[in-house]
């Protein structure tokens, strides 16, 4: 049971009139400007992403911004779901009771900050509800799933609620991280820092709290311990009930040794002894879980995604380095580059008929194929592609080789590409 003095531990700023310095950390990352940008919106922002990429750090850092411009401490409130078993209307009903000593409606302004919001039976409804009856509380939600992706969200908080992901650190973000001026305002001249700095980035994933970790060993235990087998044996068997975690690390471990594979949903059942269905809920919830990433093979037109042959990436290519002794070998790190341009990308979308390019990007009318070659550079596949469909531009990521645009084609090393906006 949430009691006042638990309340009053994750709001030291009712008492201190500041948030601690250890709950801010020393860098803002991006997101934190997009949300104080919908500070007077009407909308409740939702912010979710994968574990450990600052959500919560982010958060603090918004009650600080709110403290600063003259917000009434004490009607910030905070609180986290993650480890606390509460509902929406009992934190409400306990802060309006001992806190504020008043009603909701009787208040100007209440800002409230929801953590771990999935962790709650029925979220949707008390957001809603709370929403509804007060157009003066101002809410941020904030999730360790794809939230977005739950049916009820998207019917109950249609109109409502804006989300806002929060990716892991871009590799610009990790530089400005690793205090690595150079790399970052003149990357050209500084190609002999970046390759190491990039194999960093690769390894650690964009975790911030990885940034300055050294041991190869302390890394892989952060990412397996705190986020992917949390992810597995906590998180998703505790919100669906499920029976079976060790087949979600058998599905994980599967898509991070072999990432960017069509994953063959009939093979795997019969790999695993289990039904096509029960595999097809279970690549759902690693999905949903913000673990992997699904993207569909683009059918020509370029209008939908064909339902079949899925091309599954680890979310993070540092999930590779966690389960991958040979990750620096040219083998691995010609799929874990594709993994890094799957996630800069947010990638949706391949193409694969007679020939295959690793991703699509579509915005509106516009297509621009990409391709990742760790190897010769090779442009037939890109070229195919463009005359087919007569695309005037392609981008060729590659490990090191740069060219400016001929034919409609420019080469790129990864890093480089990571590096642009």
């Amino acid at each position: 049971m949430v009691t006042v003095d638990i309340l009053a531990q994750f709001n030291p700023w009712w008492t201190q009139k500041e948030v601690p310095k250890v709950f801010v950390g020393s860098h803002e990352r991006p997101i934190l400007r997009e949300l104080i940008k919908h500070l007077d919106s009407r909308f409740a922002v939702l912010l979710f992403g994968l574990r450990r990429v600052g959500k919560t750090t982010t958060f603090y850092q918004l009650i600080k911004h709110l403290l600063r411009i003259g917000s009434d401490e004490r009607k910030v409130l905070y609180f986290s779901f993650d480890d606390q078993s509460a509902t929406i209307q009992n934190i409400v009903a306990l802060y309006e009771e001992k806190i504020i000593k008043k009603k909701l409606g009787d208040i100007d302004r209440i800002f409230f900050f929801f953590d771990e919001i999935q962790k709650v039976a029925d979220w949707q409804s008390a957001i809603k509800q709370l929403y509804d009856l007060h157009p003066n509380v101002k809410i941020f939600l904030s999730g360790s799933a794809s939230v977005t992706l739950e049916k009820n969200a998207r019917e109950s908080l249609a109109g409502r609620m804006i989300d806002i992901y929060a990716a892991p650190l871009t590799f610009k973000e990790f530089l400005d991280w690793k205090n690595n001026k150079v790399a970052l305002d003149n990357p050209e001249l500084a190609q002999g820092e970046i390759q190491p700095l990039l194999m960093d980035y690769l390894r650690k994933g964009g975790f911030p709290e990885l940034a300055h970790e050294e041991s190869d060993d302390a890394v892989r235990q952060y990412l397996k311990n705190l986020i992917l087998e949390r992810i597995i044996y906590r998180d998703l068997p505790q919100e669906f009930a499920l029976k079976d975690a060790e087949l979600l690390r058998t599905l994980l471990e599967y898509i991070v040794r072999e990432p960017g594979n069509i994953v063959n949903v009939e093979r795997l059942a019969r790999d695993t002894g289990r039904s096509k269905i029960t595999i097809g809920n279970y690549l759902g919830y690693l999905q949903y879980g913000l673990l992997v990433r699904a993207i569909g093979n683009l059918r020509p037109g370029f209008l939908i995604a064909s339902r079949k042959g899925k091309k599954y990436y680890p979310v993070s290519p540092a999930f590779c380095f966690a389960y991958r002794s040979d990750f620096y070998t040219d083998a691995l790190l010609a799929k874990v580059a594709e993994s890094a341009v799957a996630m800069k990308l947010n990638a949706e979308y391949y193409y694969r008929n007679g020939f295959e390019i690793d991703f699509v990007r579509k915005d509106g009318q516009e297509i621009l194929p990409i391709e990742v070659k760790w190897g010769k550079p090779d442009e037939v596949q890109l070229k195919a592609f463009m005359e087919k469909f007569s695309i005037s531009s392609g981008i060729l990521v590659t490990r090191d080789v740069f060219r400016d645009e001929r034919s409609g084609i420019r080469l790129v090393p990864l890093w480089k590409f990571l590096l642009e906006d």
